[in-house]
């Protein structure tokens, strides 16, 4: 029978930060949040946006059930993913650039009718 070898001694690991626990908002109130609407507003606006981001680009939420759950660093992360870049194509243009002068126009006589 070939030798065994003990199992490493389990250690006991270091206990990490507690975690703290996060605000978490409706959709509603995430939409509110992230200035998707106003808070007066009493339309669904930008409820929908919120929906179909996680549901079809996977932006973070907590799904519990029957709802979606926003907490403030998944709002965090939403409103990161949405922040303008700098364009790196773009920079100084001079003003005649892209453009084509019009072909000049030959006077041609009218046809004879």
């Amino acid at each position: 029978m070939p030798a065994t070898t003990a199992s490493p001694a389990r250690t006991r690991k270091t206990p990490a930060e507690p975690r703290v626990l996060e605000n978490f908002y409706t959709v509603a109130e995430a939409a509110v949040r992230l200035k998707l609407r106003d808070a007066d507003d009493p339309t669904t606006k930008g409820e929908k946006v919120l929906r179909d981001g996680v549901n079809l680009h996977g932006w973070p939420c907590h799904r519990y059930p029957n709802r979606l759950l926003f907490s403030d660093s998944d709002l965090a992360e939403i409103a990161e993913l949405h922040r303008n870049r700098k364009d790196k194509r773009a920079g100084r243009r001079s003003p005649t650039s892209g453009y084509r002068p019009r072909r000049s126009r030959t006077k041609t006589p009218a046809s004879g009718s």
